[in-house]
Order: C-alpha cells, then structure tokens, then sequence
C-alpha cells in the first residue's frame, strides 16, 4: 500500500468513527440525554479542569468529544452548564 492509499485509509476509518459518534450521540440524546457543548477551552490546563471536575461531580455517565458534552442525567448537565458556563 503507498502513502496516499494509507492516507484516505486513516481519513476514512476517521470520517467514519465521527460518523458513529453522532449517530450513537443522537440515539442518546432521543432517550433524554442532555448535550451540553462549551463555546471553547482557555488552555490545556482548563480540559484538565473540566474532565477531573466530571470524573468527581458527576452522578451519572457522561460522553464526551472535545468541548461537546452529553449527559445521562439532567441534573448532572446542569451542575456542569452552572459551573463552566455560568
């Protein structure tokens, strides 16, 4: 296989995993899952922030791809919108 051959291999195996993400993100969010997404991060250390606060206040599952959010609980998004967006 030459390089450009490996290349569409790796960009289409990536259109593909984001493809099944919003999928499997809107199958969620029919069922009442809450997306939350942030307008942007400050820095590296402020993703850092967000995704230790989540592992430690959330009650329920939460997903997560960049700066979207979806929460399995309600009250957990709104915790998280009160707290990064407020």
């Amino acid at each position: 296989m030459n390089l450009e051959d490996q290349i569409a291999e790796n960009l289409s195996k990536e259109i593909a995993r984001e493809i099944d993400k919003e999928i499997l993100w809107g199958m969620l969010h029919g069922i009442g899952w809450i997306r939350v997404t942030l307008p942007s991060f400050v820095d590296n250390n402020h993703a850092v922030d967000i995704t230790y606060w989540l592992e430690e206040n959330c009650k329920g599952r939460v997903e997560r791809n960049g700066s979207d959010f979806l929460f399995e609980r309600g009250e957990d998004a709104v915790i998280f919108t009160l707290r990064w967006m407020g």
